[in-house]
């Protein structure tokens, strides 16, 4: 099925089959999905915290909203963004682009100076909403590549991102949680599976000018 049939296909997936577990050949393609997502600049503002340890999952239910996806999906992603990116992201950033590109940080002052410009204009608030947004953009991405592959999930909002900072060490290591995200695959019984994806209408979405 092509792209277009399997985006139709996903749903926020509410009853996992907790006998269904994805393969870890599929797991390092969901990663490498992550990895080659888009963000503003390049800079890659976040991390992606697997939680594979089921008692850390159970700690998180109650922060979670006690929504069962937590504990019964095979797999929980927690998208964490960097917290009051600034300078030290954008030289990890042009160090990278270095050693990959065989650029020089002379020949890229330029933008180096464009960068931390940007940042330097911005309140910590503003920086750390930039880096929640480049956040979704990673994760729509991973969504797009899980409907692809025929992986259920159900992005959630619904969490405390600072009880979840707490439970994985997130804060100590610069981090805050901005989106969950439970993977494996539906409950054939599950009701939400079988019903007509509600989205307006293309003329009531796109406006051309």
């Amino acid at each position: 099925m092509n792209l277009l049939e399997n985006l139709n296909w996903r749903y926020a997936t509410k009853a996992f089959d907790t006998n269904k577990k994805i393969s870890q050949s599929d797991l390092d393609e969901i990663l490498e999905a992550f990895r080659l997502s888009p963000s503003g600049y390049g800079l890659q503002p976040w991390k992606l915290i697997l939680v594979e340890n089921s008692q850390t999952r159970a700690e998180l239910l109650p922060h979670s909203w006690n929504q069962s996806q937590i504990v019964d999906a095979s797999h929980l992603l927690v998208f964490a963004r960097v917290e009051n990116p600034g300078n030290d992201l954008v030289d990890a950033y042009l160090d990278d682009m270095v050693a990959t590109t065989g650029a020089t940080r002379e020949n890229l002052k330029g933008y180096e100076d464009m960068m931390k410009g940007f940042f330097a204009s911005l309140s910590v608030e503003a920086r750390n909403a930039w880096a929640d947004r480049q956040v979704f953009l990673a994760a729509g991405n991973v969504l797009a590549f899980l409907a692809n592959k025929h992986i259920d999930s159900c992005p959630m909002e619904g969490f405390v991102p600072a009880k979840y900072n707490e439970i994985l060490g997130l804060t100590d290591l610069g981090l805050s949680a901005s989106m969950v995200l439970p993977i494996g695959y539906r409950k054939e019984d599950d009701k939400y599976s079988s019903k007509s994806k509600v989205r307006f209408a293309k003329d009531d979405l796109v406006i051309v000018k």
